[in-house]
């Protein structure tokens, strides 16, 4: 199934909703955690009028969710005059494999604007030679996103540096919040990069903020995602991105932890 197809799968069944997932969104013996993230807040919007965009999505990577059918327990948990906060569980059968919690939040005057300077990358996208997908090299997931190293060591290479990287879904759907915020998970964390062989690594909590909504886009334009370590101490990494949109705009802050083994 592609992302959109995923997407679009999802169904209220009683007083929750149900995804279907196919096994070539595995990343190891899990899902792909951006997908999971994304289906999460879909099930969400289904509660939240689009008229309020997503502020902050905070996901809890609880448990390894398989291909199949999940269960997503949404629900409203406040409303307000501007800002709505929501709350869903993701179930992998009876596992709960996710927790989120969504801000959705309409616009309001204000006399504070700051807004991160947009940086020109280092190479133009159409300079980069693309990563090709191997099943024996990359894991299941990656075979749905185009991505293109413009700086920065790619993993297993024993170095270490910041890097900044193309990004686009290969689904031609077209773009919404949800695949959004599936393309910004689609890069390894760079701590991978100073490892010498594979090891494995898992996401534990995800912070995706939205501070620009303007998603239209081709679904063929090349997103940019810069990262970078921020410390990497007793086998836990923190690191932190930043999305530029196609006119290379910066538009979200992702910041995460991982756990890595080895």
């Amino acid at each position: 199934m592609q992302f959109s197809e995923i997407l679009s799968s999802i169904d209220q069944v009683g007083d929750d909703f149900q995804a279907t997932v196919t096994d070539n969104w595995l990343q190891g013996r899990a899902t792909f955690g951006g997908l999971v993230a994304a289906v999460g807040n879909e099930a969400m919007r289904k509660l939240v009028p689009r008229d309020r965009p997503l502020r902050s999505l905070q996901t809890t990577f609880v448990g390894p969710a398989g291909a199949g059918i999940w269960r997503l327990r949404a629900r409203v948990l406040r409303v307000g005059r501007a800002v709505t906060l929501a709350q869903c569980e993701v179930l992998d059968g009876d596992q709960v494999v996710a927790l989120q919690v969504g801000v959705y939040g309409m616009d309001r005057e204000s006399a504070v604007l700051v807004k991160p300077a947009a940086v020109e990358p280092p190479r133009k996208v159409e300079d980069i030679n693309e990563i090709r997908y191997s099943p024996d090299r990359f894991p299941a997931f990656v075979q749905h996103f185009a991505l293109r190293y413009a700086m920065g060591a790619k993993p297993f290479t024993s170095t270490h540096s910041p890097t900044k990287v193309f990004i686009r879904h290969r689904d031609p759907a077209p773009l919404t919040e949800s695949a959004i915020v599936g393309l910004v998970d689609c890069i390894p964390t760079p701590a991978l990069s100073m490892y010498k062989a594979p090891a494995p690594g898992s996401s534990l909590v995800w912070m995706l903020e939205f501070f620009e909504h303007d998603l239209e886009f081709a679904p063929d334009a090349w997103w940019r995602i810069d990262s970078d370590i921020d410390a990497a101490t007793s086998g836990y990494v923190n690191q932190t991105g930043l999305l530029h949109d196609p006119n290379g705009r910066p538009v979200a802050l992702s910041r995460q932890l991982f756990a890595i083994f080895g």
